[in-house]
C-alpha cells in the first residue's frame, strides 16, 4: 500500500471514546475567485460529557464574485454507524467517499445543496512535513499528516444547481485525529503566486491552551524556485510570528541566518463562514474561513548574520485558504452551530427533519 495511503487509514479502532478523526480537501479554482472545502469527520464523546457519537460530512462553497451568494456552508449529522472504512484505504460516510485519487458526496440543508466528483493526482508521492522535526513523536492531543500535498484536482462540483467544472484546480488533503481540540490555531495556504510557479506557502500558528505559559508555535513553509526554506524547523521557528491585527486578516514574519519574510493574508469579510468544533469533553471551538483569500510576501536577504536586511522579491497570490480557531466567535461571521446543519441566518424550520437527533455528541 503506497505512503500517502496507510497515512489515510483510520486511526479510530471502533471502540475509543473521546476522540475524533477529520479527513478534509481544500480545492482551490486557479482563477482564485471560487473555492471548495470537504470534510469528512468521525466524533465519540467522552464518557460523561453527553451525546452519542456521530459522523458528519461538512461542505463549502466560496464565490468571491457572487454578490448573491459569496459562500455557502453545510453539514450532514449521522451516526456513527454510517462510517465505513473502506478496503481500498478510504472512508465512507453514508453515500459520501475520499478514496484513493477521488472523493465525491453530498449535503443539503437550510434551502442549499452542494455535491461534488473530483479526482485528484499529482503533487507529492507521499505525506509531507510542515512542522519542526520530531513533532510527530510527541503525545500530542491532536495528529495531523499532510496526506497529499500540491495536488490538482478535476471533476465538478454543483452548488445549489448550478454545475461548475474544476479543471486544474490546485489544493491538498490532509488528515487529523485526536483526543483534545487545539483552544488556537490559524492556517493559512497558498499554492499559486503569479511571480513564481514554484511558490508555495503555508503557515500553521498554533496554541494548545489559551493560558499564561502557554506559547504559540508559528511553523512557517515556504518554496520558490530558488530554495525551500527551513522557516518551519528549529530553530527558525522560534523566530516566527504569527498575528491577526484585523477580522479575516493575517500578518507573518520568519527569518533564518540569510534570509527573512513578511506578509499580510486577507479576505473579503462576506466569504467568511463559520462552524462550532466540538471537544470530546464537551467545549467548542469556533472555526472561520475563507478560501478565496489573498496573499503577499516580501522577501529579504543578507550575505551573513551581521549585515543589513535587503529586500529581494515580491510574491503576491489570489488563490488561498485562511482559518481562524478560537474560543470567541468572530464579529460579522455567521456560525453553523454544533448540532446545526447550516448557517444561522440560513437554518430553516423544519430542515433538519430528516436528519437523526443525536444531542450534544
Amino acid at each position: 500500500m503506497p505512503s500517502s495511503e496507510r497515512a489515510n487509514l483510520p486511526r479510530w479502532n471502533g471502540h475509543q471514546r473521546g476522540f475524533f478523526e477529520i479527513w478534509f480537501l481544500v480545492v482551490l479554482d486557479p482563477g482564485g475567485d471560487r473555492a471548495w472545502w470537504l470534510r469528512y469527520t468521525l466524533f465519540t464523546p467522552a464518557p460523561g460529557s453527553g451525546g452519542e457519537p456521530r459522523a458528519t460530512m461538512w461542505a463549502a462553497a466560496f464565490d468571491c464574485a457572487s454578490k448573491d451568494r459569496p459562500a455557502v456552508a453545510l453539514k450532514a449529522i449521522h451516526p456513527a454507524t454510517a462510517f465505513t472504512a473502506l478496503p481500498s484505504g478510504g472512508v465512507r460516510i453514508a453515500d459520501s467517499e475520499l478514496t484513493p485519487g477521488h472523493c465525491h458526496g453530498q449535503v443539503a440543508s437550510g434551502g442549499h445543496a452542494i455535491a461534488w466528483d473530483l479526482r485528484f493526482q499529482g503533487g507529492s508521492s507521499g505525506p509531507v512535513r510542515r512542522e519542526p522535526r520530531g513533532t510527530a513523536l510527541l503525545p500530542l492531543p491532536t495528529h495531523v499528516t499532510h496526506v497529499h500535498d500540491d495536488v490538482t484536482f478535476e471533476g465538478t462540483v454543483t452548488v445549489d444547481g448550478e454545475r461548475i467544472d474544476v479543471k486544474g484546480a490546485p489544493g491538498l488533503q490532509k488528515h487529523l485525529w485526536g483526543h483534545r481540540r487545539l483552544e488556537e490555531l490559524t492556517w493559512l495556504y497558498c499554492p499559486r503566486f503569479r511571480e513564481d510557479e514554484a511558490a508555495r506557502l503555508e503557515i500553521m500558528a498554533v496554541r494548545a491552551k489559551r493560558k499564561r505559559g502557554h506559547p504559540q508555535l508559528s511553523p512557517i513553509y515556504l518554496r520558490t524556485r530558488d530554495a525551500e526554506h527551513t522557516f518551519h524547523e528549529l530553530p527558525h521557528v522560534l523566530l516566527s510570528s504569527v498575528t491577526s491585527p484585523a477580522s479575516g486578516e493575517l500578518t507573518f514574519r520568519a527569518a533564518s541566518a540569510t534570509v527573512a519574510m513578511e506578509g499580510r493574508a486577507w479576505c473579503d469579510p462576506r466569504t467568511l463562514v463559520g462552524y462550532a468544533y466540538r471537544d470530546p469533553t464537551g467545549w467548542d471551538v469556533l472555526v472561520a474561513q475563507s478560501d478565496v483569500a489573498r496573499c503577499e510576501v516580501q522577501l529579504f536577504s543578507r550575505p551573513h548574520p551581521f549585515a543589513a536586511w535587503r529586500p529581494t522579491r515580491k510574491l503576491t497570490s489570489t488563490v488561498g485558504a485562511l482559518e481562524f480557531h478560537g474560543p470567541e466567535p468572530m464579529p460579522g461571521v455567521r456560525y453553523i452551530p454544533w448540532d446545526g446543519t447550516a448557517l444561522e441566518a440560513e437554518e430553516a424550520p423544519g430542515d433538519s427533519e430528516d436528519e437523526p437527533a443525536l444531542g450534544t455528541g
